[in-house]
């Protein structure tokens, strides 16, 4: 038997507008049998997430989605964590780039100030995640809000945020291969996330050594021929495959809800089967 699964979901702990009870229970409504809520370098709305699940009979995985880079590229490099048992020291090892990547976008909004545009830094944090944590989303849904844009991502966005824009400030990220050991340490299980977006393809022996255990090969940036490509170098490593819509509510860049990505897995499936 195969069972419909989403398992790459953001709430408003991160970037993703929807509380983990409205994502919970939509997801529920759309028909899926679990998911997994992956929020960006923190585990904080897990508990409430299988709290959640069990009210509404869906089956929810603990989930978390590390931004991490390639060092010897310099590109972004995300790494899904299933399951892990210390939610806690993961959380405290991710929390000083959280920090770091919170303080580059109130430099951000500074920059937007100095454009020409009167927002404050409190108007962003009325957005902000949960955690207090700004993304810039949450700039971009101050500026909507404040008739700027009509629209999240669209012609302000490319010229705040996109290539060699005026709001752009350098991140910091976690280096990939620690955040696969990270992980694993934690008692979890490491995925990379899609790998053709960030061309993150070459990283998988490195990965694989340190503990990687799984791919994901159905995501929206993963056209079929993308999606076969996963598959073998997954077959290759003796790799699992997982798939997500990276919903993240009104911060989504394409009306694509839960379930989107058309994900099915069997009952034995490594992330499913001790909860089915």
């Amino acid at each position: 038997m195969k069972y419909k699964v989403d398992l790459h979901l953001h709430s408003n702990w991160s970037d993703g507008s929807l509380s983990i009870p409205q994502l919970v229970r939509l997801t529920k409504n759309l028909g899926l049998d679990a998911i997994s809520i992956t929020d960006h370098d923190t585990m904080a709305g897990q508990a409430e997430a299988l709290e959640e699940g069990k009210k509404q009979g869906l089956k929810v995985i603990p989930g978390v989605e590390i931004s991490a880079f390639n060092p010897k590229t310099g590109r972004k490099v995300h790494i899904l964590g299933f399951n892990v048992k210390d939610a806690n020291a993961l959380d405290r090892a991710c929390r000083p780039f959280l920090e770091a990547r919170h303080r580059k976008n109130l430099e951000s909004i500074d920059r937007i100030i100095e454009a020409g545009y009167p927002i404050s830094h409190d108007d962003v944090k009325d957005y902000a995640s949960l955690d207090g944590t700004v993304y810039r989303q949450h700039i971009m849904h101050t500026l909507v809000d404040r008739g700027y844009a009509p629209a999240i991502y669209g012609p302000l966005y490319k010229k705040l945020f996109g290539p060699g824009g005026l709001a752009v400030t350098k991140a910091s990220y976690m280096n990939a291969e620690d955040a696969v050991h990270l992980i694993c340490e934690c008692g979890g299980i490491a995925v990379l996330a899609h790998p053709l977006q960030y061309d993150s393809m070459e990283l998988v022996p490195q990965l694989v050594s340190c503990g990687l255990a799984g791919m994901e090969y159905q995501h929206p940036s993963q056209t079929l021929e993308r999606q076969n490509a996963v598959i073998e170098v997954a077959k290759q490593y003796n790799l699992f495959l997982t798939g997500g819509s990276d919903f993240h509510g009104f911060y989504s860049e394409e009306a694509l809800p839960p379930g989107s990505s058309g994900t099915e897995l069997e009952a034995d499936h490594p992330l499913l089967w001790k909860l089915l």
